[in-house]
């Protein structure tokens, strides 16, 4: 299936980095390094073009890639994911800044993997099984992690509001 032939790189480039860099930081990603990472995958992107311009989603291509950059840089640079300035989201009619700070926040809180599924799974509308394939792992670990996540966030999100 794939993207419309007449679709070129120039074409698909402008909105695919900006979603790119946007799943990447709210993945926990620092801004900087979130769009050289976009960058690097991009760059292994066009000589693939044509190939990868076929494929059922050409963006779940390069989330691959870059996540797997990103997390071959960190293992080299044994940093630790850095999350106190994700990327501001739209803000959807009926939530408050306050219920909207407190999401974020439950999200920054997450395990990383946790929020990578997460992320892929409500963010990106994906299923299991292709979260499992774009992150390298087994099906029921991505409904594993799914699982404890919506459980650390639902108990996060519920003290904050009895609190309140």
């Amino acid at each position: 299936m794939g993207l419309d032939p007449d679709v070129g790189l120039a074409d698909y480039y402008p909105l695919a980095f900006r979603r790119l860099v946007g799943t990447l930081r709210v993945m926990g990603v620092p801004g900087a390094d979130a769009s050289e990472v976009a960058q690097e995958a991009f760059v292994r992107l066009i000589p693939r073009w044509d190939q990868i311009r076929t494929y059922d989603s050409p963006d779940g291509w390069l989330r691959t890639v870059a996540w797997r950059i990103w997390l071959n840089r960190r293992r080299k640079d044994r940093r630790t994911l850095v999350l106190d300035d994700l990327p501001e989201p739209p803000h959807p009619e009926g939530v408050s800044d306050t219920e909207r700070l407190s999401l974020l926040q439950a999200l920054k809180d997450l395990p990383a993997g946790h929020r990578e599924v997460v992320v892929l799974h409500y963010l990106h509308d994906l299923p299991v099984a292709r979260i499992a394939t774009e992150l390298d792992v087994a099906q029921g670990t991505v409904k594993s992690r799914l699982s404890r996540a919506r459980s650390t966030l639902a108990a996060a999100l519920t003290l904050e509001v009895d609190d309140v």
